[in-house]
């Protein structure tokens, strides 16, 4: 899903994700790609254009295990085919500058040590 809005390039990459809605709410899901300043997540239940939400993340790194909060809003929101459930796009409010980093140390093919790519 590429958008002619996107300034940094997304990577394909599955990272444990879970939604925290404004109401407590937790979606668990995965990332589907990720950049500095967006994501795409794989949930089971819909959510709502403009919805901020948080997004909580946990993946393997350079020196163990990473824990992210990002507060985002959502831009996009797809069904998925087969009942699958919904591809889900934020755009990251204010991401904090270790998962920054991440993302921008991922080489090209998308990969982390301990990550697994799509």
């Amino acid at each position: 899903m590429e958008s002619m809005h996107r300034k940094l390039a997304r990577v394909p990459v599955v990272w444990k994700a879970t939604l925290v809605r404004l109401n407590g709410e937790h979606l668990s899901g995965s990332t589907d790609n990720v950049s500095a300043e967006g994501l795409n997540v794989i949930v089971a239940k819909e959510l709502v254009v403009g919805e901020p939400v948080r997004v909580d993340i946990v993946t393997p790194c350079r020196h163990g295990t990473c824990f992210f909060k990002l507060d985002g809003v959502v831009v996009y929101l797809q069904p998925l085919q087969q009942n699958l459930g919904y591809a889900v796009g934020f755009k990251l409010l204010q991401p904090v500058p270790p998962y920054v980093q991440l993302v921008q140390s991922l080489d090209p093919s998308g990969s982390v040590p301990g990550s697994v790519v799509a």
